[in-house]
């Protein structure tokens, strides 16, 4: 193992790459989103910022922690310097990725593959992770939840999370449960089939076609948006708004988004008219996966080709 990768227990590597990631997400010009161009009333691009950065230590030490109690540190790190809920969402689902990610750089086999085999061996231990999953972790998963307070949880009849006690069941069990109506559920159930196999290759191929890093991510946000339905405007506002939202979001990348003189102008219209009430209409559950998206590409180009990103 390189030392720089894991020293006294520590993934250098992990941490590196959950902060880059969470950072490059937030910049990024993602309609509806804070961003690099503007901030909420009551959530600013600098918390983003420092909550990215409170996530290094909690996922530098993940493979001695486990998920669970890596991500409830996660979020504890986080409230000590912001007084939002910033990060949830994406810290459910780099977890998973992370503690697959310490696998795969320890098992012994592991020798730097190509992109296209080295995914395919992260899908492997992610599985295993998943898989793996305790009570324990549902445990520590609620209390970040409700240490976090997300906004629009709403109640459900079996396992509310609102609820006194915690669920005796795995916390692969519970995301089952939830993923038909949350999309970072879903990846749980679905070995995180929207990241690894949508919205990643999605990314690449925007950077492919020579758009920025920020524009490609901001394009990629825009194809999920018009694929699925964004679970934080579901919760908040229900399914006609997020279908609302996911119907312009298909207008927009028609015309090219990102892409074209035309899509830009109807990006810019799209991004006004999420903004127009406060940020009800911020979508995000899609800025969530696009964290994870990041991660893994980052650590994919860093360890399958060693290929700079940034350039």
């Amino acid at each position: 193992m390189n030392k720089e990768v894991l020293k006294d227990g520590f993934h250098w590597d992990l941490a590196w790459a959950v902060q880059a990631a969470c950072i490059l997400e937030a910049d990024a010009p993602k309609v509806g989103n804070v961003n690099r161009y503007h901030d909420f009333s009551d959530c600013s691009l600098e918390d983003f910022h420092l909550s990215a950065l409170a996530l290094g230590r909690p996922f530098g030490f993940m493979g001695r922690q486990g998920v669970g109690e890596t991500i409830f540190q996660a979020i504890s790190a986080t409230r000590k310097h912001v007084d939002t809920n910033t990060n949830l969402g994406m810290v459910l689902l780099l977890a998973p990725l992370g503690m697959a990610w310490s696998l795969l750089r320890e098992d012994p086999s592991f020798n730097r593959p190509d992109q296209v085999s080295l995914l395919e061996l992260w899908k492997q231990k992610l599985r295993l992770v998943l898989e793996g999953l305790t009570r324990e972790d549902t445990d520590y998963v609620y209390r970040a939840i409700r240490l976090a307070a997300p906004a629009g949880m709403g109640e459900v009849r079996e396992y509310d999370v609102l609820q006194d006690q915690f669920p005796e069941i795995t916390l692969l069990e519970v995301m089952k449960l939830a993923a038909e109506r949350d999309l970072i559920a879903r990846q749980y159930s679905n070995n995180f089939d929207q990241v690894l196999d949508v919205g990643y290759p999605a990314l690449q191929r925007f950077l492919d076609e020579h758009l920025s890093l920020p524009q490609a991510i901001a394009q990629t946000h825009l194809f999920l948006l018009s694929q699925y339905p964004d679970s934080l405007i579901t919760r908040k506002l229900g399914p006609e708004w997020s279908g609302e939202v996911q119907k312009r979001a298909g207008a927009v990348w028609k015309r090219g988004g990102w892409r074209t003189i035309t899509g830009r102008e109807f990006l810019l219209r799209f991004d006004r008219w999420l903004r127009k009430d406060g940020h009800r209409l911020n979508p995000g559950t899609t800025a969530d996966l696009m964290a994870a998206i990041i991660f893994v590409l980052l650590l994919v180009k860093k360890w399958g080709d060693g290929e700079a990103l940034m350039r």
